[in-house]
């Protein structure tokens, strides 16, 4: 039982116990009653970190009264010795910094104990610290640290600083207060519910200072502000700000164009590019959808035959038995004969003893052949900038491939069985090449260098020939040799 005979809840336990003993109760229900809402104004004042008014805050703030767009909040920070303060009204506030978002805006912690009203008075009822947002790049204070929280929406360029709520309803049902303010700092509007947690109510154009009003609750894909992914019924289709459908169906796979005013879908086996303006949809071509990169799809047509499809049509011809990105956009690692991926029994021998040999922790049992054929590099337009001479194909970085002749490829196959080496639904295509001739070659083709295996394995270890991360993030599939 709470002791604190000024505490309401005290009363009310009081009041109970008598009324179990068959006695009259020492506390009105008026006076808990009042007690309890001092309480809730006490709890929800919001003025005890800075000598400003909330009110007064945000109507200084508010879009409304500033609708140009040079306009900026800022209060000033000092930084000294690692230590940040914030100027507001001839009085100074320390914080702490939380390097929570990007693009030199930070989430700011300002402590309770580090202000005028002591710690304990407040540590009881509310957070141990209220949040703002910092502009580091012009040392100023973007949004005032009046909030329980605050997230950043970057997609949609948007803050949203959370608080109590007002009323006993709202706290029991876990309803906040909700503020929206774009990257300007200005105060954009109020509302009550749940912090969105990747969907804001409303999104700030940067570019021609205009708000858009969302109700899109949740995406599988964010595209723009009017334009989302949404997950329905076992597919996805579709939908604009509003919710509102803008193409026709529910799809396996939606592929939507740079420009945002077109999409590409499969239907059983024909291509399908839907057009939002009006709603309409013309066949492309028949065969399957594989993946988008670089504005650029991959798919195969009915006779297995691997192409590459631009926004609207297509861009590379299939005729090819597989195709595979590389990390220039306009240049494709092409294979010609029997792309067929064949079950071995030996692989553990093979190739399994080779992987874990320094890591028996790392387990991979199942493994495929890649059966006869050549790798090339093509462009685009299907011109052979190296010609389909070899057993694989890859880059190296940024300017020369690495090439085998002779050799044997090989894929693990992590699908058949969960490997604590690599999940499988994120390493789905790793490959092992054993034996033959390896060669460097340039963009054109042409050879530089012959190496055997052991220079080659000492070429990787030296990092001579690492690209940049950017690359890595991009190019195409990389083997282990052997």
């Amino acid at each position: 039982m709470n002791n604190d005979k000024t505490n309401p809840e005290f009363k009310k336990e009081h009041n109970f116990i008598r009324s179990y003993l068959g006695k009259d109760p020492l506390y009105s229900d008026e006076e808990i009653q009042e007690e309890e809402k001092a309480k809730r104004e006490k709890w929800f004042d919001y003025k005890f970190i800075l000598d400003l008014d909330f009110n007064e805050y945000l109507k200084s703030v508010s879009v409304e009264n500033h609708r140009t767009d040079d306009f900026s909040a800022m209060y000033p920070v000092t930084v000294k010795d690692d230590l940040h303060t914030l100027h507001c009204k001839n009085k100074e506030y320390p914080f702490s910094v939380l390097w929570e978002y990007a693009d030199l805006m930070y989430l700011v912690n300002f402590d309770i104990n580090r202000v005028s009203r002591p710690y304990d008075e407040f540590f009881a009822n509310t957070y141990h610290h209220l949040a703002g947002v910092m502009d580091s790049k012009n040392k100023s204070m973007l949004i005032l640290p009046f909030f329980n929280e605050v997230r950043y929406y970057p997609d949609f360029n948007i803050f949203c600083g959370s608080m109590f709520p007002d009323n006993e309803e709202d706290m029991n049902n876990y309803v906040r207060r909700l503020f929206y303010f774009d990257t300007k700092g200005r105060f954009i509007k109020e509302e009550k519910g749940h912090l969105p947690n990747h969907i804001p109510t409303i999104g700030f154009n940067e570019k021609n200072s205009s708000f858009t009003e969302i109700s899109v609750p949740c995406a599988e894909k964010i595209h723009s502000h009017t334009l989302y992914t949404i997950e329905k019924e076992g597919g996805f289709t579709l939908t604009n700000h509003r919710n509102e459908p803008l193409i026709d169906g529910i799809y396996q796979k939606i592929f939507v164009s740079d420009s945002l005013d077109s999409a590409i879908t499969p239907h059983d086996n024909d291509i399908f590019l839907h057009f939002f303006t009006d709603k309409t949809k013309i066949k492309v071509t028949e065969g399957q959808l594989v993946d988008q990169k670089n504005s650029f799809i991959r798919f195969f047509d009915v006779h297995k035959k691997w192409g590459i499809l631009n926004n609207q049509s297509i861009e590379t011809v299939p005729g090819y038995d597989y195709l595979d990105w590389t990390y220039d956009k306009t240049r494709l690692r092409a294979f010609k004969g029997d792309f067929t991926w064949t079950y071995i029994e030996n692989f553990t021998e093979l190739i399994g003893t080779k992987i874990t040999a320094d890591n028996p922790d790392l387990y991979t049992s199942h493994g495929k052949k890649l059966e006869s054929g050549k790798w090339g590099i093509i462009n685009l337009q299907s011109e052979i900038l190296i010609p389909f001479e070899y057993e694989w194909i890859e880059e190296l970085n940024e300017n020369l491939y690495l090439a085998n002749k002779n050799g044997e490829v090989y894929r693990f196959d992590l699908y058949n069985e969960y490997s604590e080496w690599k999940k499988p639904e994120v390493h789905y295509d790793e490959h092992i090449i054993t034996g033959g001739e390896w060669y460097i070659l340039d963009l054109q083709g042409k050879i530089q260098k012959k190496l055997p295996i052991e220079e080659l394995q000492e070429l990787y270890r030296s990092n001579s020939i690492e690209g940049s991360e950017t690359f890595y993030k991009n190019c195409g599939v990389q083997s282990y040799i052997f």
